[in-house]
């Protein structure tokens, strides 16, 4: 068996956003668009915790950095993007790495304002679900729709690195169960689901052998110092 590898995946949850801190405590806030409701932003531990993810992995050269539209993720590949050697790969935002239950047809912030927050972002698209396939599949058959987009996207990041690169995504809690399940070639049979902190890392690696392996899973070790218990639960 070769050690050598196709790709290496990064994936990570976005950093604390203030709809984490208002469904642990029970909260149901006066809104004042649906920006707030449904797109909210980090809070200041969460560019935090993004950019102690960032510092962690700066050492290593991401090839590609990837991002869902929803700016709490965009948020953290920015910490992420801050810390890499310059010149670094563009933020990629890709609409399919969207969190789970979003309404299909909420179109996040225009374009204009994600580039003008992070102009470092290269380009905002869909891969291969257009708005009506994706809001059907979200009412008919969520479940399995997602694991389907998840697919998608994994499929676009095999077909696209292939000789040994190291590429980031920042993603969602739910939607990144999905996203390990395609890497992994696992099924929803099970109902099997990942435990994401804000900021675990998950690692996976394509072996030109054809085999893949789950090196680690929500990794929050970048974390210690700021939140121990975070890291180390009992």
């Amino acid at each position: 068996m070769s050690d050598d590898t196709l790709l290496q995946i990064y994936i990570a949850r976005h950093g604390e956003s203030w709809g984490n801190v208002h469904f642990a405590e029970g909260e149901e806030p006066e809104y004042k668009n649906e920006h707030e409701r449904l797109d909210p932003e980090l809070t200041p531990l969460g560019v935090e915790q993004a950019a102690l993810l960032g510092e962690r992995l700066s050492g290593l050269r991401f090839d590609a950095i990837f991002s869902s539209f929803l700016v709490r993720a965009i948020g953290t590949a920015h910490e992420v993007w801050t810390r890499q050697v310059k010149p670094a790969a563009e933020i990629e935002v890709l609409r399919d790495l969207v969190e789970s239950g979003t309404p299909w047809d909420y179109a996040g912030y225009p374009v204009k304002t994600i580039k003008e927050r992070f102009p470092e972002v290269k380009s905002v698209e869909f891969l291969g679900l257009d708005e009506e396939e994706w809001g059907r599949f979200e009412r008919e058959e969520p479940h399995e729709s997602r694991l389907e987009r998840a697919r998608l996207c994994m499929n676009y990041f095999r077909s696209r690195f292939e000789k040994g690169e190291n590429i980031f995504v920042a993603a969602h809690g739910g939607f990144n169960t999905y996203l390990t399940k395609a890497a992994l070639g696992l099924t929803n049979e099970n109902d099997f689901g990942f435990c994401q902190e804000n900021t675990g890392l998950t690692k996976i690696k394509y072996y030109v052998d054809g085999r893949v392996r789950l090196s680690y899973a929500n990794d929050t070790s970048h974390l210690y110092e700021k939140m121990p218990g975070i890291t180390f639960t009992l």
